[in-house]
């Protein structure tokens, strides 16, 4: 944080990553296979069957790209991250989730595609975020994970 608290700034992992075994690979492509059989067996539907596949073949991809460290930093003018910046007019409200296996600030912003920014705190208090944020956005009273968060962590992806 600087001398005169305008700023507050840390560098974390774009996302958080947990790494993959072998049976979670081998479980997703199972999984695959299976409702890719129901879809041509049971309802004939080719279409759907390449799409799944497509859609399971995409997840491996992402699923081992490993995140960068950005620079994230709060400042009186909107919230930077990496070379991305978010204007405080164009952020409707933010809240703070800290329980023990994740901690992160989300931002509701007003676009219509991604309107979600996640960052991950990565070591900064959780606290400081919040009282810092507070003077320029109002604080969502949800201040659990979101329920795509909960579902990535839960499949560890």
């Amino acid at each position: 944080m600087s001398n005169e608290n305008k700023t507050i700034s840390w560098k974390a992992s774009e996302f958080k990553h947990y790494p993959k075994t072998t049976g979670w690979y081998l479980a997703l492509v199972c999984i695959t296979l299976l409702v890719m059989a129901f879809f041509i067996i049971v309802e004939s539907d080719i279409f759907a069957a390449i799409s799944l596949g497509i859609i399971a073949i995409l997840i491996i991809i992402f699923s081992r790209q490993l995140p960068m460290r950005v620079e994230i930093e709060l400042n009186t003018k909107g919230v930077k991250f990496g070379s991305l910046f978010y204007p405080y007019k164009q952020l409707k409200y933010f809240w703070v989730v800290h329980n023990p296996r994740h901690q992160t600030v989300n931002l509701e912003t007003t676009a219509m595609v991604n309107s979600m920014v996640i960052l991950e705190l990565d070591g900064q208090d959780p606290d400081v975020v919040r009282d810092y944020l507070l003077k320029y956005l109002p604080e969502h009273s949800e201040i659990e994970e979101t329920f795509g968060q909960k579902i990535m962590h839960k499949f560890k992806f």
